[in-house]
């Protein structure tokens, strides 16, 4: 049996202290904590509340993944606008550190205008700040995991690229994967060929029409083809159930059926 570490997003609206008890009596082994909205990292110090939050994961068994800010243009055509999302990342991989989170999930795309610039303009920004953002966790002790999106450069399908010319980890994204308009073939074929680089997967079930983010079993992702190479494997790393929910029992239940398809 894969030694896989199962985790869920705590969503908007979630209590912190009160996502880790739940998560650990439901069985699971560490929380994702989205960075951005109530918990961005300017709020965070605005309240004072990072001794709070470090504490709180201190004094749980649970380890700590982070999510860092979604929205972010880390492949802008505009230097300084490129340098400031780089730039927030770096801080945000800062406060990772400090409450001693793991892993690090951030994305590899940009919010250029699609009329201006195409893909292939805005490849070496993406690239550039990804390499940049991997240092800086690197030089924090923290793993940094880039994640495919659902559409622009590095998408699933562009995303060999990033791959081979980064050290950075991967988080595999299950739903962007398949929104993308790879089949559940296609995508254990990639992680067939990159396992060793995936560190970390969101479990994300949808229906094929939006990033729908239900749990594992209401929608029709057939996630047992899809992660056949880490799940026939050897394969260590961790997997969060990125559901759209603050229903912890919807979260839990999503367990029980993943649980199923390991066994």
């Amino acid at each position: 049996m894969p030694r896989l570490r199962q985790g869920f997003t705590v969503g908007l609206g979630m209590d912190v202290a009160g996502s880790l008890d739940r998560a650990e009596a439901a069985g699971f082994e560490f929380v994702e904590l989205m960075l951005d909205g109530r918990l961005a990292r300017e709020r965070i110090v605005e309240r004072d509340d990072i001794d709070m939050l470090a504490a709180a994961i201190a004094d749980s068994e649970l380890g700590c993944v982070c999510h860092l800010p979604f929205a972010l243009d880390v492949g802008s055509p505009f230097t300084p606008v490129r340098e400031g999302s780089v730039a927030e990342l770096v801080a945000g991989l800062d406060l990772v550190r400090e409450i001693d989170g793991e892993k690090a999930v951030f994305h590899p795309s940009s919010r250029a205008w699609d009329l201006g610039w195409n893909d292939d303009d805005l490849k070496a920004s993406i690239r550039d700040s990804v390499r940049d953002v991997t240092t800086a966790a690197h030089e924090r002790d923290v793993e940094p995991c880039v994640e495919n999106v659902i559409d622009g450069p590095y998408s699933i399908d562009g995303f060999d690229d990033l791959l081979s010319t980064t050290d950075a980890s991967m988080t595999f994204d299950t739903g962007h994967a398949r929104l993308a308009g790879f089949s559940p073939a296609e995508s254990a074929t990639f992680l067939d060929r990159h396992r060793e680089r995936v560190s970390h997967v969101h479990l994300s079930d949808n229906r094929g029409t939006g990033d729908e983010h239900l749990p594992v079993g209401l929608g029709t992702t057939d996630f047992e083809t899809v992660l056949a190479p880490l799940l026939d494997s050897a394969w260590e790393g961790t997997m969060t159930h990125e559901v759209g929910t603050t229903e912890l029992a919807y979260i839990e239940a999503s367990k029980r059926r993943f649980d199923a398809i390991v066994d």
